[in-house]
């Protein structure tokens, strides 16, 4: 009879070591799961960041002082076309040049004279990328 006696203690013992090891459980997965939660929150604005990845870039202006004959986009005059469309046509499908702002002013200082080479006064202004700076620059415009 020994036996019942031991056997009722031996029993609450492994009882208890299974309800620690069962509350250990309880307790880790709780801790797993505030961990996973913690590393969720944590990583999900590292990986979902609004900020685009690419450089922009940098925004050049441009100045043509035009001339009485000697303008890069004298060859493409075509009837029907104002100024614009010309400068527009020559820098976008004879140099691959994308701009924007073209504006044409009058804050140029003439010269006296009526050759090819002399400035009638007038300025054509562009914005562009800097990477159209050489092309832009070899045919004849400066940077503003």
């Amino acid at each position: 009879m020994g036996c019942t006696i031991v056997q009722p203690f031996f029993c609450f013992v492994i009882g208890i070591i299974f309800d620690v090891f069962s509350l250990y459980n309880v307790k880790l997965k709780l801790v797993m799961k505030k961990l996973l939660l913690v590393l969720m929150v944590g990583l999900f604005p590292l990986f979902s960041s609004c900020e685009d990845s690419e450089q922009v870039e940098s925004q050049v202006d441009f100045l043509f002082k035009e001339t009485q004959c000697a303008n890069p986009w004298d060859n493409f005059i075509t009837p029907g076309w104002t100024l614009e469309v010309v400068i527009s046509y020559y820098l976008t499908d004879q140099l691959e040049v994308v701009f924007s702002d073209l504006s044409i002013t009058d804050d140029g200082v003439p010269m006296d004279c009526l050759a090819c080479s002399c400035l009638t006064g007038y300025n054509i202004r562009i914005s562009t990328n800097d990477e159209f700076s050489e092309i832009l620059l070899e045919n004849g415009f400066e940077i503003d």
